[in-house]
């Protein structure tokens, strides 16, 4: 069970609708103990791939009992793995699921989609046949002709002539399969075939020397579907199958209707902390999608404004409050928004990301009132973002309610340059005070007195560019 003895007075049953009203729903947050000190985190549909600094299904699984019914919406704009759906679908509560990275939705897609025996069936007969062929099929020429037919011959760099080959050879019958007209067991085997990759890529790739180089990829391939089946098949059992709806889309343009959501709970990306495209890379092109487009969008990534991360910031900010606005839209009025996420840093000055976003939601005209910033300790050991940031070993959960809609639109670019401008005003006269606040990440080297005194005129010049580098690229 995801929750120990210390949780069950609180949540009795899985399916089971509330017992407090809002107000006293409010009042239990701070009796519950946020770290959730050796809870299982990795169960049923949860387990299926690996994915990076993902949050933990209690979080929101806690506010979906507390503070909604069963059938009504939850939404995750930065969705990721699924997390928040896969709890909303084994509460019986529908859903919504957002996220620009394609890979990230294909995941959330099949993580809530029940397939039933039958399909199942179907499937392995197709995989037996896909088995006795890679065994037979050795031939070179075969390999040559595979290697020749890849989505991106940049998988050749990491990945042997062998591994290629079988891969290849389950990407073919994964198109098969969808030519068949049996999509949902053509994206569930796309996130098996994703998590082989993923488990190579961990493992050397499978070249001569490297620590994959043992690994057979068909073998690691059908016990990672028979493990997925297994879990899908337990879910079936516990919940009818509410609904669920994920877009692979801009968080800063939602594609939902206004007051449709009745609960937001997230873990956005964060500043100058992964680039999802970087990791995801090898995963996309296996599974051919555009990982150059997902990077050219992708909000908190640090692979432009080199020369001034400070601006890197400014963007961040401008993308996080045009979806703030987003979610003020979509949220019922009187329903909560909660935000998961930890503090970044940017060229060794520490960014309370926390602060930011409930700066932003009671900022006038954006119709959100900060009930509750909790704080949590988080094993260090698991949360990683960068070599600038290093490891994340706390995070803070910001608890905002709806007040009233929003009176401005996601797309003025005039309010947000002015939000922004405050923000970052004030943030540099922070700085001003007391420099190199964060000396995590970078294996902790420390900045000369020099380095640090120049992230004022960094952070000067990035407020001027601030209207340039908050539009919507």
């Amino acid at each position: 069970m995801p929750f120990n003895t210390k949780q069950t007075p609180l949540f009795e049953g899985r399916n089971s609708s509330p017992k407090y009203d809002f107000l006293n729903a409010v009042e239990m947050l701070p009796k519950i103990d946020w770290n959730f000190k050796d809870f299982n985190t990795q169960y049923l549909s949860h387990t299926f791939h690996s994915y990076p600094a993902r949050f933990i299904p209690q979080i929101p699984l806690t506010f979906i009992k507390l503070f909604t019914e069963e059938r009504e919406t939850i939404l995750d704009p930065f969705c990721g793995c699924g997390t928040t759906l896969v709890e909303a679908f084994l509460n019986n509560r529908n859903s919504v699921g957002n996220d620009f990275n394609p890979l990230a939705a294909l995941i959330t897609k099949v993580k809530t989609t029940l397939i039933d025996d039958a399909q199942f069936r179907y499937f392995n007969r197709k995989l037996a046949v896909l088995k006795r062929y890679l065994v037979l099929d050795s031939d070179s020429w075969r390999v040559n002709e595979r290697t020749n037919n890849l989505p991106n011959r940049k998988v050749s760099a990491v990945f042997s002539r062998k591994v290629i080959s079988k891969l290849e050879a389950i990407r073919e019958a994964l198109l098969e399969v969808k030519e068949e007209g049996q999509e949902d067991l053509f994206d569930f085997g796309r996130v098996a075939l994703s998590s082989t990759v993923w488990s190579l890529v961990e493992n050397g790739g499978g070249r001569g020397g490297g620590r994959g180089s043992g690994i057979e990829v068909d073998d690691l391939f059908l016990r990672k579907v028979k493990f997925m089946e297994k879990e899908v098949s337990k879910m079936a059992t516990l919940v009818p199958g509410p609904e669920v709806r994920v877009i692979c889309g801009d968080a800063r343009k939602l594609n939902l209707q206004s007051g449709s959501v009745d609960l937001i709970v997230t873990s956005p990306p964060y500043v100058n902390a992964l680039d999802y495209y970087r990791i995801h890379m090898y995963n996309m092109l296996w599974l051919g999608m555009d990982f150059d487009l997902f990077r050219k969008h992708e909000i908190g990534g640090h692979s432009h404004f080199i020369s001034n991360r400070f601006r890197l910031l400014s963007e961040y900010l401008g993308d996080m409050l045009r979806s703030m606005i987003e979610m003020n839209r979509v949220l019922k009025k009187g329903k909560l928004c909660v935000i998961v996420v930890g503090n970044s840093s940017v060229e060794y000055e520490l960014i309370e990301s926390h602060k930011f976003f409930a700066e932003m939601g009671e900022k006038r005209g954006i119709g959100f009132t900060p009930l509750k910033t909790i704080f949590r300790k988080i094993d260090k050991t698991r949360k990683y973002t960068s070599a600038d940031v290093g490891k994340i070993d706390d995070e803070y959960v910001v608890v905002m309610r709806k007040v009233k809609d929003s009176e401005v639109a996601a797309g003025d670019d005039d309010f947000i340059s002015e939000v922004v401008s405050g923000q970052m005003t004030r943030f540099r006269e922070q700085i001003k005070k007391v420099q190199g606040t964060s000396i995590r990440g970078r294996s902790g080297r420390k900045p000369t007195k020099e380095r640090l005194l120049k992230n004022i005129d960094k952070i000067t010049a990035a407020i001027e560019t601030i209207p340039e580098d908050i539009k919507i690229k």
